[in-house]
C-alpha cells in the first residue's frame, strides 16, 4: 500500500511539473504573469536570539535550536517583468528563543523562554523562472530577497531555577514594564528590556504552482536574519513594590556571564569581562502563500 501511495504521489508531481494550460475558449494561452498579486501568507519556523556569549557558554546556558513558532499576514507583489517583481508583506510575527542549563557547582537547573511579538514588514524582490516556449507551465521555481523592519508590540521573558530536589529556588518573569521575581517580589521598570525596532534581511527560495488561471500557491523555505541589537543594554530604572520611595539603576544584561547566568569565581579567574555583545534575531522555516492576480 505504501508503495502504491508513493507511486501515486510521484505521478502527481510529474503531472504538475509538466502540465500546460489552455484556459480560453479560443485556445489562446493567456494566463496572467504580469501585474499585481495580492494574497495571504503564513508559516512555521524555529526562532533564536543569537548572542556570541550565549552561543559559546558552557552547560549553564544551552540555547535551543528547536523553538517552533509561527507568523501570518498579507502580502502584495507587482510583477513588472515575467521573472522579476517587487512587493511587501505585513506579518504578525511570534519570535523569541528558548534555553536550558545546568549549574553543576550550585546544583541548579534552568529552563527559560523569551516570547516576542512583532509587526513585521519585509520589502522583497521576487524572482521566478519563466519559459517563453511554455508560458502556461503550471510550476515555477521562485526566490526572494530584501530587508525588513519589525516593531515590537509585546514580549515576555521567563526563567525558572530548580535545585537537585526539583524545588523552585527562583523564578523571574519580565513582561513589558513589569518584573516579578520570587526572591525579590514585584517591581516596575521605566522602559522595556528590549529595543522597540528590529531591522534585518529576508532570503528564501521555493516553488509555485498555478491552481487556477489567476490563483497561485507558493511554498518557500525562508530565513529572517536580524542585524540590529534587540536588547536594550542601557541602564534602566526600577522601583520595587516593597519600597516605592526608591528608584534604583537596573540592567538585565550587565554583569552576566551569559543570559540569565551570573559569573562565578572560576569565570573571573579565567578573565571574564562583563561586556554584553549584541543580540540578534534569527529564524528559519517554511512559509505558504496563496496569491491571486488582479489582471484578467
Amino acid at each position: 500500500m505504501k508503495k502504491q501511495l508513493l507511486s501515486l504521489v510521484l505521478v502527481l508531481i510529474s503531472f504538475l511539473a509538466n502540465a500546460q494550460y489552455d484556459y480560453t475558449p479560443t485556445g489562446r494561452n493567456d494566463v496572467p504573469v504580469l501585474g499585481m498579486q495580492w494574497g495571504l501568507v503564513g508559516g512555521g519556523f524555529t526562532s533564536m536570539m543569537n548572542n556570541r556569549d550565549d552561543l559559546s557558554a558552557d552547560q549553564r546556558l544551552d540555547p535551543q535550536m528547536m523553538n517552533f513558532t509561527y507568523a501570518a499576514g498579507l502580502e502584495g507583489i507587482y510583477w513588472f517583468q515575467k521573472t522579476i517583481g517587487f512587493g511587501g508583506q505585513m506579518l504578525y510575527w511570534k519570535g523569541g528563543a528558548a534555553y536550558t542549563g545546568k549549574d553543576s557547582i550550585n546544583q541548579l537547573t534552568m529552563t527559560a523562554k523569551s516570547d516576542m511579538t512583532y509587526l513585521k514588514v519585509p520589502l522583497l524582490f521576487h524572482f521566478k523562472s519563466y519559459n517563453r516556449y511554455y508560458p502556461d507551465r503550471r510550476t515555477r521555481f521562485s526566490a526572494m530577497f530584501g530587508p525588513y523592519i519589525a516593531v515590537l508590540s509585546s514580549y515576555k521573558d521567563e526563567a525558572t531555577f530548580k535545585n537537585s530536589n526539583g524545588e523552585i529556588v527562583d523564578d523571574i518573569t519580565i513582561s513589558g514594564f513589569s518584573v516579578k521575581q520570587k526572591t525579590i517580589g514585584e517591581a516596575t521598570l521605566n522602559a522595556g528590556i528590549y529595543n522597540p525596532i528590529d531591522i534585518g534581511f529576508v532570503a528564501g527560495f521555493g516553488a509555485e504552482i498555478r491552481l487556477w488561471r489567476r490563483t497561485v500557491l507558493a511554498l518557500q523555505m525562508r530565513a529572517d536574519i536580524g542585524i540590529s541589537d534587540v536588547e536594550r543594554t542601557k541602564k534602566l530604572k526600577i522601583t520595587y513594590d516593597s519600597d516605592k520611595t526608591k528608584e534604583l539603576n537596573y540592567s538585565q544584561w550587565q554583569g552576566k556571564y551569559s543570559k540569565y547566568i551570573v559569573p562565578n569565581a572560576t569565570d573571573i579567574i579565567n578573565g571574564y569581562v562583563p561586556n554584553r555583545p549584541p543580540t540578534k534575531n534569527f529564524s528559519a522555516g517554511v512559509f505558504l502563500s496563496i496569491r491571486k492576480y488582479l489582471s484578467y
